[in-house]
C-alpha cells in the first residue's frame, strides 16, 4: 500500500496474529544487506533494534524458510531445504536413513539432529544502538533470526496475560524497540534476556518525512527469499551432500526408497513440542561456528525434542 494509505489505515493485525498461530537462507556469505549483532570473545553482546513493517506489495513483515546448516570436519553444508516448496530433500532423507539404522547406540540420532533442517526468519529492521559498530546506527538492514526471537515477537503480539498490552511489533507508530541481550550458555547463543520495551512509541518521534522516506525507499523485499530459483535441484543438493558427508554415501534417493518405500521422510516442525515422554534425556549437539559465517545465522540451541513430529516418525520406523 502507499504511504498515504498506510497512514490512514489502522493496521489490521488479525491476519498477522492468525499467521503467528499457524506457525509453529540464505545461502550466500557476507551480504551487506544483513546486520548481525557483534559478540565478544566470551560470546556476550547487546544491541537495540526496531522491527519494521512489510514492504509495499507484501503481506507479512517476515519471511520464513528452512535451511540445513552443519559441518563435517570443517566442510560446511549451508543450503535451503526444498521441503518448503513441497519437494523432496536428500538431507532429510539421509536423516531418515540414519534413524532407521539400528546401531544399538544414540550416535546416529545425534548426527541426524545436527543435520536436521532449521527454521529461519528474515525481517527488515533499523539499528538503534550498535556499540561495537556505531556506523550501523540509524540504518535499515535485513535481520535473520531464529525460533527464540520469533517466540518473543509472538508473545508481544499476543500476550498470554490479558492484562498486558499488545505491542504491534512491526508498526512504525505503535511498535516498540527491541533490546537484544546475548549470552553464551552451554556453548550456544542465548536470547532469553532479550525483550521489547513495554511502552510503545513512534519511530523517529513520529517525524513523518523520515518515516515516509523509510517506508517508501529503504525497506527490502522479503518474498524473493522464497522464490523457487533460490533452491538448488535435488541432484545438486545430493551431490554436495555426498561430497561433504562421509557417513551416508552413494545415492541417497535409492537408499531411501529401499528403506521407506512409499513412506516419505517427515516434514519437520521445529515450533512444536513433544507430547511424548522421552525415553531418556537427549544430548544437545553443538554446531561449530564456521570461519566464514553464513549471513546472520544464529547459533541457537537445537535439540531433538524441538522436532517432536520427526522424532515420533523416526521411532515408528525404528520399531
Amino acid at each position: 500500500m502507499s504511504w498515504a494509505n498506510y497512514k490512514k489505515q489502522k493496521t489490521d493485525f488479525t491476519q498477522i496474529s492468525k499467521k503467528v498461530d499457524e506457525m509453529g537462507g540464505v545461502n550466500k556469505f557476507k551480504d551487506s544487506r544483513f546486520w548481525k549483532p557483534t559478540v565478544d570473545k566470551a560470546g556476550n553482546g547487546s544491541a537495540k533494534i526496531r522491527f519494521l513493517p512489510c514492504p509495499e506489495g507484501e503481506d507479512l513483515p517476515w519471511v520464513q524458510y528452512y535451511e540445513h546448516n552443519f559441518d563435517e570436519d570443517g566442510s560446511y553444508f549451508v543450503e535451503l531445504c526444498p521441503t518448503l516448496l513441497g519437494r523432496d530433500c536428500p538431507v532429510c532423507k539421509a536423516n531418515g536413513i540414519l534413524w532407521k539404522s539400528d546401531t544399538g547406540d544414540k550416535e546416529n540420532e545425534k548426527i541426524a539432529s545436527k543435520r536436521k533442517r532449521q527454521v529461519r526468519y528474515v525481517s527488515n529492521i533499523i539499528v538503534l544502538r550498535d556499540t561495537e559498530e556505531p556506523e550501523n546506527e540509524g540504518k535499515v538492514f535485513l535481520y535473520q533470526y531464529g525460533v527464540k526471537i520469533f517466540e518473543k515477537i509472538k508473545a508481544a503480539l499476543k500476550p498470554k496475560d490479558p492484562d498486558l498490552p499488545k505491542i504491534y511489533v512491526f508498526d512504525l507508530f505503535e511498535g516498540a524497540d527491541f533490546n537484544l541481550d546475548i549470552k553464551k550458555v552451554k556453548g550456544f547463543r542465548n536470547y532469553d534476556d532479550s525483550k521489547f520495551r513495554e511502552t510503545p512509541s513512534a519511530l523517529f518521534g513520529g517525524d513523518e518525512p523520515k518515516l515516509k522516506k523509510l517506508y517508501e525507499e529503504q525497506l527490502y523485499k522479503l518474498q524473493p527469499f522464497k522464490e523457487e530459483s533460490k533452491f538448488k535441484s535435488y541432484e545438486d543438493l545430493e551431490k554436495k551432500f555426498n561430497e561433504i558427508v562421509n557417513g551416508v554415501k552413494g545415492n541417497v534417493q535409492k537408499k531411501a526408497d529401499e528403506l521407506f518405500g512409499e513412506d516419505k521422510p517427515p516434514v519437520e516442525e521445529p515450533l512444536k513440542k513433544s507430547s511424548r515422554k522421552p525415553k531418556e534425556e537427549k544430548e544437545v549437539v553443538a554446531k561449530k561456528e564456521p570461519t566464514t559465517e553464513p549471513e546472520n545465522s544464529e547459533d541457537e540451541e537445537v535439540t531433538v525434542e524441538e522436532n517432536s513430529d520427526t522424532l515420533d516418525w523416526y521411532n515408528k520406523l525404528a520399531e
